[in-house]
């Protein structure tokens, strides 16, 4: 399996594993699986319910009606990707997902523009496309990836928080800072790797830059917590690891 390296905004190379042409083809797989299942469950329930009685016989309102029905599918991994924050249920099986190059949590608009370039990718010349857009491409990014700005990771070694900078959070910790569940995993493994970094380096204007820019995208006004800059970035991942171990 490829490393990744990854370049954030903050200057900061972070090293991901890139999920595997394999591990690509066998989610894509899984998805059509439950794809097919979807259409399974779903003529089970129509020879019960006889949905289709209530549909007019004309040519237009039966192509209507396999339309609708059909709309699960044709937005199935635009809707899961952005539900689940970058995985299908075949990526979530599989431990691989989507995210931004630059390491954040993709957007709606990167799902969409993924989704869009399938058309290309998987569908013209069964998928030779996407495979040599992901061998040949030094991120792993097949067209969709590239035009969205994404690629595609393992999950499966990623190392947690809690073995990392905070051992451990004991039971009765009481965190301070709900608001940062907002922030993915991709958000806080950057947060990490700066905050690192400066323990590192003792850079005071770069935990100073770290600890302004949670302020801002948290809400939070830190000065009321009566915390240093350190202080407050060491407390917004104390408390993310705290929470994200509850699940």
């Amino acid at each position: 399996m490829a490393k990744l390296t990854i370049n954030t905004t903050q200057n900061i190379e972070i090293d991901f594993k890139a999920a595997s042409v394999g591990e690509r083809i066998l989610a894509c797989l899984l998805d059509m699986i439950f794809k097919v299942l979807y259409f399974i469950v779903f003529y089970y329930m129509d020879t019960i319910f006889h949905f289709s009685n209530l549909i007019p016989t004309d040519i237009w309102s039966i192509n209507a009606y396999f339309i609708i029905i059909s709309i699960p599918i044709i937005f199935y991994t635009v809707i899961f990707e952005i539900v689940m924050q970058g995985m299908t249920p075949g990526k979530k099986i599989l431990g691989i997902k989507v995210i931004k190059i630059d390491g954040y949590q993709a957007t709606v608009v990167d799902y969409f523009i993924r989704w869009i370039f399938r058309v290309i990718d998987l569908y013209v010349g069964n998928g030779l496309i996407a495979v040599i857009g992901v061998i040949s491409s030094s991120k792993s990014q097949r067209l969709g990836d590239f035009f969205a700005g994404t690629t595609v990771i393992s999950t499966k070694n990623r190392v947690s928080l809690s073995t990392t900078i905070f051992q451990e959070v004991e039971q009765e910790y009481k965190p301070l800072l709900p608001q940062v569940i907002r922030l993915s995993d991709a958000d806080i493994g950057v947060v990490k790797e700066i905050y690192l970094k400066y323990i590192k380096s003792r850079d005071y204007s770069l935990i100073k830059a770290l600890a302004n820019k949670l302020e801002s995208e948290l809400s939070i006004d830190k000065g009321q917590l009566a915390l240093n800059n350190q202080e407050f970035v060491e407390l917004v991942l104390k408390d993310y690891s705290h929470f994200t171990s509850k699940e």
